[in-house]
């Protein structure tokens, strides 16, 4: 009987301690403030079912999302979300937390558990219309004090509601995860990279140069902030030689990483032929690891870029570099450090037909670029490229901080560089964030070629033109200039003039009279001109016209303001012709 009733008692003492084994803990977060990100890890040995008990808000209405409390898991190897919160489809004008309980069964492996605060709306603004009693006027009340941070969330009603009762528990049996293995895990996949740029903060630049001797497979796995109207974080892959993109992580080629729909991730395979690249990332001045302004991605510790190699047998075929993204044995010239109101420029001379490497810039809105540059050509005046804001791109920081870094081809020939700069926002005087590379505020050109000679290029000085007949340029203003020429037959002549001109009629403009009868034989009218680059009121004629045998006086007169190195807006693409010219036509 005795030993009856010892069995009895280790059977219930064992059927206990199991019990207890099945109901271990694996992660419990609570206790959550707002604007928070919370992360725990456990560690499965064995194939085992889960069980989850979870409180938060992510609720959809319609075309209606709202996030304030939100949990979810990855693996910890692959990055791959194997449990998220099940989103409340409400029907309802009201938030309510929602409890949830789930049973998920998971492999043997390393997981992470993420809990976030960070809110997240759509349609806010339009939410915002529904009345004082509508959900916006709700949802308007609640987040201002959420992004508050002085706000006293104790005396907040909404905190006892919402954030009191936020909770994720994780129980099965299994090894409870520490802060410092979590991030063991995550290291050692960077370490085993290519490259891998961790953006953990706002306002970087990141770059890794690599060399591959034979065409390999990558696999890259980037994540960051972008909007249909733009990328904010991202990243690119660059080869070094053409300054081709290669690839890049933008909106329309990603897809949603979780939380907020700025968030986007990519995952993908690409295949690059034998040569030199450099991997960048950049971050501006908002939404990253160093503080989210909305709901985070579902992999925050991988913000940035991971470049891995597909066969790990081909590691041998890999060397890295620093990148130098200026490389001072290449530069022609640069026109950079640019402060407010500047107007610079540099002629130079291209001795045979060449590649050079544009690296500049600048600060562009809306379409419209304020601080860029351009390059003529000195002999024909027409331009043959000009930093357009359409071809530009992020240079981090504040999104008006544009970046262009391209290649072009020039012929033999003279040249000159122009780069303006607006009343605001520029080197050392910045209104917003600064760009990550501000010391090159402005324009560097440099030879693009490896086998070239700094003595393929030259200084430029303005050489005397024998077919100007008459020439009145650099005018400023309050002018009214004369200069005379004569004609010993009839002859076909070239007028090329900018001025000033706006509303049909023209303020800087220049005219050519017959000098014995005083007559106008041509004048600068706005009709007959075109734009000439900068604003909109630089006006531009360049035509032929024939002129009799005769003497002839040729004018150019100036109001108040804006002209030569005095303009009160952007100047043209040729300023220094500011005035009139008149070649004759061989």
């Amino acid at each position: 009987m005795k030993y009856i009733y010892n069995l009895i008692i280790c059977t219930i003492i064992a059927a206990f301690f199991q019990g207890h084994a099945q109901d271990n803990t694996l992660v419990e977060i609570n206790k959550i403030r707002p604007s928070e990100l919370v992360i725990e890890g456990f560690k499965l040995d064995s194939e085992q079912e889960l069980d989850i008990d979870v409180v938060g808000l992510h609720q959809k209405n319609g075309r209606h999302e709202t996030i304030i409390g939100t949990a979810w898991i990855l693996n910890a190897n692959t990055r791959e979300v194997v449990w998220r919160f099940k989103t409340d489809n409400s029907r309802g004008g009201e938030l309510e937390a929602n409890g949830q309980r789930h049973k998920i069964t998971l492999h043997s492996g390393n997981y992470e558990v993420y809990y976030s605060t960070y809110s997240y709306f759509r349609h806010y603004n339009h939410w915002a219309h529904h009345g004082r009693h509508g959900i916006g006027y709700y949802i308007s009340h609640l987040f201002a004090a959420l992004f508050d941070d002085d706000y006293d969330y104790d005396n907040y009603d909404y905190y006892d509601e919402f954030y009191r009762n936020f909770k994720i528990v994780i129980k099965g049996k299994g090894k409870k995860l520490n802060r410092d293995e979590i991030e063991s895990y995550q290291n050692n996949i960077r370490k085993d990279a290519t490259t891998s740029l961790s953006a953990f903060k706002d306002n970087l630049y990141l770059s890794q140069g690599f060399e591959i001797k034979k065409p390999l497979d990558f696999e890259i796995y980037a994540i960051g902030e972008a909007r249909e109207d733009g990328n904010f974080d991202y990243g690119w892959i660059l080869n070094t030689e053409t300054k081709e993109k290669i690839w890049q992580l933008d909106y329309w080629d990603s897809e949603h990483g979780g939380g907020s729909l700025k968030n986007r991730m990519v995952k993908e395979s690409v295949s690059l032929p034998a040569g030199r690249y450099v991997a960048i990332y950049i971050s501006d001045d908002s939404h990253s690891p160093e503080k989210w302004n909305s709901s985070p991605p579902y992999d925050p510790a991988f913000w940035g870029m991971t470049i891995q190699i597909a066969d790990q047998a081909q590691e041998q075929y890999i060397s890295k570099f620093d990148y130098q993204n200026i490389n001072p044995e290449k530069v022609i010239f640069s026109l950079t450090r640019l402060r407010d109101d500047e107007f610079t420029s540099k002629g130079f001379t291209v001795k045979k037909p060449s590649e050079l490497r544009i690296y500049a810039i600048g600060e562009g809105q809306d379409g419209e670029m304020f601080d860029y540059g351009w390059i003529v050509d000195a002999k024909t005046h027409k331009k043959v490229w000009e930093m357009e804001y359409d071809e530009t791109e992020h240079a981090g920081g504040s999104q008006k901080n544009r970046m262009t870094d391209e290649v072009i081809s020039l012929e033999k020939g003279k040249y000159i560089a122009y780069f303006v700069t607006d009343g605001s926002h520029s080197y050392r005087y910045w209104n917003a964030s600064q760009p990550y590379d501000p010391q090159n505020w402005g324009m560097t050109i440099l030879a693009a070629n490896e086998n070239f000679s700094l003595n393929d290029f030259g200084d430029y000085e303005e050489e005397k033109n024998t077919n100007i007949l008459a020439q009145i340029v650099r005018v400023q203003a309050h002018n009214h200039k004369r200069a005379k020429f004569s004609l010993k037959k009839d002859t076909e002549v070239r007028i090329y003039a900018i001025g000033e001109g706006m509303r049909g009629d023209m303020y800087d403009y220049g005219w050519i009279e017959d000098k014995n009868t005083g007559r106008v034989i041509w004048e600068m009218n706005y009709r007959m001109t075109d734009q000439a680059g900068g604003a909109r009121k630089n006006r531009i004629f360049d035509d032929t016209i024939i002129l009799k045998t005769g003497e002839y006086e040729v004018h150019y007169e100036t109001d108040d303001s804006h002209s030569f190195n005095d303009w009160n807006d952007l100047p043209p693409w040729d300023p220094i012709h500011w005035g009139i010219t008149v070649y004759s036509v061989e």
